[in-house]
């Protein structure tokens, strides 16, 4: 008779952002570009000699931005978005394993290498944030500090002619992907996972939408219409670049200007806004993901021996 125990593991490992910052046409260079980290424990209740069921609490951080387009041709538009974001996700997750090779009747004597999938579904609390300007001289904020993007409405939620909410900090996301263990002693394994988590939030970076008119955010707070209008920032406030050049070389080739126009010049002209009400997200069709790699240490827990009821 099978021999159900359970286990519990700590993981550490990378953490790969996909949406609307990092482009899915570009899946190994926006998978390199932005790496975080995520640690995370799980319980797993092994129930048959193939199958399990696990829940898993895991902290993510994920990144975008924008100024790491410069320079890649026709995503210059991307540059000129100039958005970035910081995201710490907190994800509790229901999996249900599938071990290819099936553990024998005591689970001291499993596989020296076992390979498995696993998929389920998980629910996750969220709050991207971004760096104020660096010139920001509004009262709302300091200049560089990191605040909350959600409060801020940079799409004009609940504005008349824009969406009616703003979007909720705790969705759901499908995780699924595959690992191996490898047993080191009868108690004790070391173990490898790499995890897809699609979620049904196209707002992980804060864009999803489209631009709001920056008049009409100013009504909400100068803050808002800062954070949600960043395409003529001077500096970038995340790497500190100047972005001068790239934005007076992206306007010449567009013929919006000459070379009498100075940089202030642009970022007062309404008629240089690259926004012009249009569409804010780059990958519409597709809501924000994030890939997860990690490395797990495995311990065993050894189910209590039943005595025999002597009648």
């Amino acid at each position: 008779m099978y021999e159900k125990h359970s286990e519990i593991s700590f993981g550490i490992g990378t953490s790969h952002y996909y949406g609307d910052l990092a482009s899915y046409n570009r899946p190994i260079q926006s998978g390199l570009q932005n790496i975080n980290w995520n640690i995370g424990v799980d319980f797993t209740r092994h129930i048959t000699p193939h199958f399990s069921g696990r829940a898993s609490l895991t902290w993510v951080r994920l990144t975008g931005d924008d100024n790491k387009f410069e320079g890649v041709a026709n995503l210059e538009q991307l540059y000129m978005r100039n958005a970035h974001f910081r995201n710490d996700v907190q994800e509790l997750a229901l999996t249900g394993v599938y071990n290819f090779i099936p553990e024998t009747r005591s689970f001291r004597n499993r596989a020296k290498l076992n390979p498995y999938v696993f998929a389920g579904i998980a629910v996750f609390h969220h709050n991207p944030m971004a760096k104020v300007p660096t010139d920001y001289a509004g009262s709302e904020a300091a200049p560089s500090e990191w605040v909350s993007l959600q409060p801020l409405n940079t799409e004009g939620q609940g504005l008349p002619n824009y969406p009616d909410q703003p979007y909720s900090l705790v969705n759901v996301n499908i995780p699924f992907g595959a690992g191996v263990k490898y047993k080191l002693n009868k108690l004790w394994d070391l173990g490898f996972e790499v995890g897809i988590r699609y979620t049904f939030s196209d707002y992980l970076d804060d864009v999803g939408g489209y631009f709001a008119d920056k008049g009409e955010l100013t009504g909400l707070s100068n803050l808002s219409a800062a954070m949600g209008h960043r395409e003529n920032e001077k500096i970038a406030a995340l790497r500190g670049r100047d972005r001068e050049a790239f934005a007076r070389a992206y306007y010449l080739s567009r013929g919006l200007i000459d070379n009498s126009i100075t940089f202030a010049d642009m970022a007062s002209f309404p008629e240089l806004d690259i926004t012009n009400g249009g569409v804010r997200n780059s990958s519409s069709r597709l809501n924000d993901m994030y890939v997860l790699t990690s490395f797990k240490i495995i311990y065993h827990i050894a189910p209590s021996i039943k005595c025999p009821v002597i009648r």
